[in-house]
């Protein structure tokens, strides 16, 4: 194996028997002819991946895909079927709530117990000690037994002593989403720390933004299978795809609407750039389409460079394919990593198409000022019918994940630290 691997899983799997009743149990065990009164249910099948030093990993999927499965075996809470893992380094976990504590021993005798079970001395412990108490900021409860704490107090806790413990591989399942907005703020600053200090993190979240934004890979699994591995952006796009196909009925336009095909109205004829990138992890109903979508300066000219602050017009060319009570449209601007930077739809602006009927043409046109970082970024579109407001439940008619591609310069004089920038009235009293 090579020297800068962290973890390398190689053919796992997980099966479980499944009986229809418990009595199938007892009658496989005393059957002469050892018959067979289960079926097996695969929790994890035929998974390999490797996770170099110091990269990032995010594990996503749909509840029962086998997320968790595959932490356990990763930390050894579980063993595998068939197959072989390597973990090479010291590792810190945060599973699932109550993961590694005793319940029935406090808050401080926990702290000494979970550096025992990773090798720590009692005088070890006591050094990080002031540090683990610090973030975990629970006061007097940690000298209480655990079973008295709330979820929040406990991960409080747990992710303290994992943090704290100078791990060369981290493992966090998703205990963070009890904790209150402040202290996963705090858990996501230390990660980021730990990240850039060169350990190697394996965090399994349903946020696909948090996968975005803390790992440069990830791993997609989807009944017990890797669906898809790699970037971490193109990952997550691929699952949000799962998601919508899962939810609705997908149905093809067939091939690509025909360049100029839509009269003389010059926003309709697709660039072959624009056939390109929305080609990719597409998702279509056929209720509605774009027929292209334009990012244009003042001049109506396409942008791919923009300076800080310029104002743009974001066009969409809209066609409708058949009749529909209500679309709305939306989009989204990304960073590099995938990260939603701006968001805004036809609901928020009030803005929403009704009723709009088979063959109906529109343009869309969106225009807003720049006002951000220097950096790469990618703006994603979507058409979709509302179903249900106060959920976000929508039916997409048309989702591409990259409409189209732009830069934005550095501001001058002085630098841009945050991701965007806001009107400000600043008020300046002496007294």
């Amino acid at each position: 194996m090579s020297y800068d691997i962290a973890i390398k899983a190689e053919n796992l799997s997980k099966v479980y028997k499944l009986y229809n009743s418990p009595v199938d149990r007892l009658k496989e065990s005393l059957h002469p002819l050892r018959k067979q009164y289960h079926y097996d249910f695969y929790a994890l099948n035929d998974v390999s991946f490797e996770i170099k030093k110091g990269e990032t990993v995010g594990i996503i999927g749909k509840n029962g895909a086998g997320k968790s499965t595959l932490l356990k075996i990763l930390t050894g809470v579980l063993t595998p079927t068939s197959g072989k893992v390597r973990v090479i380094g010291r590792v810190s976990a945060l599973l699932e709530l109550g993961a590694g504590f005793n319940p029935e021993l406090s808050g401080i005798e926990n702290i000494y117990f979970n550096g025992m079970l990773m090798g720590y001395t009692r005088e070890e412990m006591e050094e990080r000690l002031d540090d683990i108490l610090s973030f975990a900021d629970i006061g007097g409860f940690v000298q209480q037994p655990v079973k008295t704490y709330s979820s929040g107090m406990f991960v409080r806790l747990a992710f303290a002593v994992s943090i704290n413990v100078a791990p060369d591989i981290l493992i966090v399942d998703e205990a963070l989403s009890v904790g209150d907005m402040f202290f996963q703020a705090k858990c996501m600053t230390k990660m980021k720390q730990l990240v850039d200090s060169g350990i190697s993190l394996f965090f399994v979240s349903h946020s696909s933004s948090s996968i975005k934004s803390l790992c440069s890979k990830a791993i997609l699994l989807e009944h017990g299978s890797v669906k898809a591995a790699g970037d971490s952006s193109k990952v997550v796009e691929k699952y949000f795809a799962m998601v919508v196909q899962s939810e609705q009925i997908i149905k093809s336009t067939g091939s690509e609407l025909p360049i100029g095909g839509f009269g003389a109205d010059s926003v309709f004829n697709q660039t072959a750039n624009f056939i390109k990138r929305s080609a990719f992890q597409r998702i279509q109903n056929g209720k509605a389409t774009f027929a292209n979508v334009l990012l244009l300066d003042c001049d109506g000219q396409e942008v791919n460079v923009a300076e800080y602050n310029q104002m743009v017009t974001l066009r969409m060319a809209i066609v409708i394919l058949e009749d529909i009570h209500e679309l709305s449209y939306a989009y989204h601007i990304r960073d590099k990593n995938g990260v939603d930077i701006v968001y805004s739809s036809a609901g928020i602006e009030n803005s929403r198409l009704s009723f709009p009927k088979k063959g109906e043409r529109y343009v869309i046109d969106w225009q807003f000022e720049l006002s951000l970082m220097e950096n790469e970024y990618t703006i994603s579109c979507v058409l979709s019918i509302p179903v249900y407001d106060e959920l976000g439940k929508v039916e997409i008619c048309d989702f591409i994940p990259i409409a189209t591609q732009f830069a934005v310069a550095p501001r001058r004089p002085m630098k841009l630290y945050g991701l965007v920038h806001w009107p400000n009235e600043v008020m300046v009293t002496k007294l």
